[in-house]
């Protein structure tokens, strides 16, 4: 495949490499800093000593006032002698002597041996002062008690201070350091699968481009041709409904070895969606190499691919092919191109092979044009409701309407939503669309009189993307409306997405007061495997099985089944379609409840569905007068 990007500049890696100096700097300065410490406590010690000493000199003076005399070598009487060998001492004081000047003792409190021997006391000199020179020597032999011992606590408590710092800011940096490895890990893994699908390993869309734009370099340089296959897998929606998703996804994962296998070592394969992939051939000599992989890579998936049960399933697939420089020199350009190509392939009737052709540009154009006047017209709220009404079969009486979505485009006229929607969940634009038409509508049946409902329908996309409950409760909230009268449309291909999550979003949903209704019931795979499941309140029958109800009894049986499926569940039922009176007589006899359709009124603006209501409840009160 084409080689990766250059990794970006590691900031993280940055900030270890920080972190790592900063903490040998942090182990340096408490190495410094406790011995600076030991070494004041040392000095401090000494001078404390000296100055204790000296205190003690002055004591003995004035115990015995002829001391310097004595010292000087005056006979000294036994009784002085002994008042001085008994001066009592202070408690860092292990003992002392009195030495003249030619070193003689005069007298001295001994040391006990032991404690000289078990604790190795310090030992001090000071001078004895006379009035010009020293009369004699003390020497003083000193405990690690008394003040002694409370100087060396408090640099003791120093030391144990810088010790408690210096452990904090390495714990700190430690766990900073710990910390930035698990974001760079998280970040890791994020930029993986942004680039890199989770189920396949194959680059996704953004690194497809990348490797787009790198191969057309060389394109720039006028070296060869590149070819963009697009390819789509026909059908490949029924797998999962048919046999699970596990199924589905161990068939993408087969898919996925295949289409490696069929390109050489410089190509890309890339998953685009859950059913679109996507080729990069690199180095080609012209449109024709690119036709043969097309077709190589046609025949070679349609062969069977392994299933974890031991079968083999088959998939057709349809193929749009772009190539450059002809078909564009950008990689966005080409993508799109190709993907103009694939939109022909698709609306082939077997699956098929297409290349760009020019007047594909015009459909193209015409494309974005459309989706910047859609965007345009969501940006100023310039889409319109139309209400269809909603009535109970037996009395034929209004229980609300369905909001429709309208497009009146300034050019093009009334823009039907089969052609608009599709576009708008393709490109994104469902998600900020849908949000208004849940305010508008919510807005709309607030100023109804009465408490007739309001039914909207949603896009899966509104699901997998957007904020979904907190748009409807701050609907609901702005404008007032109390919550069951809003009643929230699925389609039955949501049921086909991650189940759980589906079902919790839809019970957050119902925890607001909302009525959830199935819409077009009976038309997808998986109703009745997951119906139970889901929190419905109401299901819609499809109009296709009311349009022949007259004709086809085996219509009505299934018609039948769906009122007793819906009665059994405790769901209302609504046939929708409804055009004749024959229908709505065959509905009501098979205990349909409610129906919508053209016998009971077409989709209105909103100022003809008010009066509507009005009339409704004005002829309501003459019936009861």
């Amino acid at each position: 495949m084409a080689s990766p990007a250059p990794p970006a500049t590691n900031s993280t890696d940055t900030v270890q490499r920080l972190l790592l100096r900063l903490s040998a700097v942090a182990v340096v300065l408490t190495l410094a800093a406790m011995a600076v410490n030991q070494f004041l406590l040392e000095y401090t010690l000494r001078a404390a000593s000296h100055s204790f000493a000296e205190q003690l000199v002055t004591d003995l003076v004035r115990e015995e006032p002829r001391l310097r005399e004595f010292l000087r070598g005056e006979p000294a009487s036994e009784a002085a002698l002994a008042r001085l060998s008994a001066f009592p001492l202070a408690e860092e004081f292990a003992g002392f002597r009195l030495l003249g000047p030619g070193g003689a003792l005069l007298a001295e409190a001994p040391v006990d041996p032991q404690e000289r021997e078990a604790r190795r006391p310090a030992r001090v000199e000071v001078p004895v002062p006379d009035a010009q020179l020293a009369a004699g020597t003390l020497q003083v032999t000193m405990r690690d008690t008394g003040r002694r011992q409370h100087i060396a606590s408090v640099f003791r408590m120093a030391q144990a201070s810088i010790i408690l710092f210096a452990a904090t800011m390495l714990a700190l940096m430690l766990w900073l350091g710990l910390r930035g490895r698990r974001e760079e890990a998280a970040a890791t893994r994020a930029r993986t699968l942004l680039r890199h699908d989770s189920l396949t390993g194959l680059p996704t869309h953004a690194e497809l481009r990348h490797r787009l734009e790198q191969a057309l370099q060389g394109v720039r340089a006028g070296q060869g041709q590149v070819g963009l296959l697009v390819l789509n897998l026909r059908g490949f929606r029924d797998v999962n409904a048919l046999h699970g998703r596990a199924t589905g996804d161990a068939v993408l994962e087969a898919l996925s070895r295949r289409l490696q296998s069929l390109v050489r070592h410089g190509d890309t394969v890339a998953r685009l969606s859950a059913d679109r992939f996507a080729v990069v051939q690199t180095a080609m000599a012209g449109e024709e190499d690119a036709i043969i992989l097309a077709e190589r890579l046609a025949k070679a998936l349609a062969e069977p691919l392994p299933l974890p049960n031991g079968d083999g399933l088959s998939l057709c697939v349809e193929l749009g092919l772009a190539v450059a420089p002809q078909d564009g020199g950008e990689a966005e350009l080409l993508l799109a191109r190709a993907e103009a190509a694939l939109s022909a392939a698709r609306g082939a009737p077997t699956p098929a092979i297409r290349g760009f052709e020019p007047a594909m540009d015009e459909a193209l154009r015409a494309r974005r044009e459309l989706e910047a006047d859609l965007q345009q017209a969501i940006e100023a709220e310039a889409l319109v409701l139309h209400y269809q009404p909603q009535r109970r079969l037996r009395d034929q009486r209004l229980v609300g309407f369905e909001a429709l979505l309208r497009w009146p485009h300034p050019v093009r006229g009334m823009i039907p939503p089969i052609e608009f929607i599709p576009l708008a969940e393709q490109n994104g634009m469902i998600v900020q669309l849908g949000a208004w038409v849940i305010r508008a509508a919510c807005a709309e049946a607030a100023r109804w009189p009465g408490d007739h409902r309001v039914a909207v329908n949603l896009s899966p996309a509104q699901f997998r993307y957007g904020d979904l409950v907190h748009t409807v409760a701050d609907a609901l909230a702005h404008t007032g409306l109390p919550a069951h009268r809003l009643e929230l449309e699925i389609t039955e291909s949501l049921l086909q997405e991650d189940t759980e999550d589906v079902v919790a979003l839809l019970r957050d949903l119902r925890a607001l007061g909302v009525s959830i209704a199935m819409d077009d019931f009976g038309t997808g795979w998986s109703s009745l495997a997951h119906l139970w499941r889901f929190p419905f309140g109401k299901l819609k029958i499809d109009r296709a099985f009311i349009k022949d109800l007259t004709c086809d009894p085996k219509l009505c049986a299934i018609v039948a089944t769906i009122v007793g499926l819906g009665r059994i569940l405790d769901m209302t039922v609504v046939a929708e379609g409804l055009e004749t009176e024959e229908q709505a007589r065959i509905l009501t006899a098979e205990g349909c409840e409610q129906a919508q359709g053209w016998l009971f009124g077409r989709p209105m603006p909103a100022e003809a569905a008010r009066r509507l209501i009005a009339d409704e409840l004005a002829a309501q009160s003459r019936s009861v007068a």
